[in-house]
């Protein structure tokens, strides 16, 4: 007879990211992962094989999920949604949200980087959102991706409102009610695409931008 194990990797990787997002990264130890789960410890080295690998899956499902949800919309050439999208995804995936939006990978994984895998996962990820990103840009101009739009584009549907989350993420409250007429104002105002002038050259190459992680 086949023994069900009684722990999942999710069950970890669920326990990882609720400890990060309530207590930063220094909270989630591999003893205190697995005693979150109410496993002895051995249990979750049976499943990865360091801190880095779990810390690493749980950001990536996280990301995935942020992903999954953002990426469609920018795909679709509509920046006002996409970053509106931000704040029902963080009310329905706190402890992700706060994992994700609060935290940095040189953080998390000061000490070792996660397994190779782990990170080719990751940047197909950030392929995936910069790809979208990018196509949004172009889909929101004149078919030509210029820096200052780049710029824009990564402030209004990013920065600016993960900015607003921020401060509440971090204390556990309830997003703003507030937060979508900040950004819709701020689409409003100031739109994504701009008309190129003497200054204004267009982005040279195609690397990735990773509006996410690499410019917050």
């Amino acid at each position: 007879m086949v023994r069900t194990a009684r722990f999942s990797e999710k069950d970890f990787v669920d326990a990882a990211t609720a400890l990060v997002a309530e207590g930063g990264p220094a909270a989630a130890t591999m003893q205190a992962i697995a005693r979150r789960v109410g496993a002895p410890t051995g249990s979750i080295y049976h499943r990865f094989e360091s801190r880095a690998a779990v810390i690493g899956m749980a950001w990536n499902t996280a990301y995935a999920s942020f992903v999954g949800v953002l990426a469609p919309l920018l795909r679709e050439g509509r920046p006002r949604e996409a970053a509106l999208a931000i704040l029902p995804w963080s009310r329905e995936n706190g402890h992700r949200a706060r994992f994700l939006l609060l935290n940095e990978p040189v953080t998390l994984f000061e000490d070792s980087p996660p397994p190779a895998p782990l990170r080719e996962a990751l940047e197909t990820l950030e392929d995936e959102l910069d790809g979208a990103f990018r196509a949004c840009v172009v889909a929101c101009g004149d078919g030509t991706v210029r820096d200052e739009e780049l710029a824009r584009a990564r402030f209004l549907i990013f920065d600016a409102p993960i900015a607003i989350l921020r401060p509440h993420l971090s204390r556990g409250a309830a997003l703003p009610s507030f937060a979508e007429r900040m950004i819709a104002e701020l689409h409003a105002g100031m739109p994504v695409a701009v008309t190129q002038d003497a200054g204004s050259r267009p982005s040279r190459g195609a690397a990735a931008l990773s509006p996410l992680i690499r410019d917050r």
